[in-house]
């Protein structure tokens, strides 16, 4: 969780994994356990595509925001080795 020099907060996949599993609008999709950015992209961009109802769309809008923010941790607190 911190990073060796216990400066600056580090999180890992798993952590990213277990925040996501905890958001009701993304719980039930793919790609959340065992965390794939990806796939769990792809799997709410579908549901947005197939969205019928209002609150459907409601839903998966829910769930895109729920990713953008996730997306703001990944950035700012999880380490990429590249």
């Amino acid at each position: 969780m911190s990073s060796p020099d216990n400066r600056k907060r580090v999180l890992t996949d798993e952590d990213l994994s277990l925040i996501a599993s905890e958001v009701p609008a993304l719980c039930d999709f793919p790609g959340v356990r065992p965390w794939n950015r990806d796939k769990l992209w792809a799997a709410v961009l579908d549901a947005l595509i197939e969205a019928r109802t209002k609150a459907e769309r409601a839903a998966a809008q829910q769930a895109v925001g729920a990713i953008q923010a996730l997306e703001a941790i990944d950035q700012l607190f999880v380490r990429h080795d590249r």
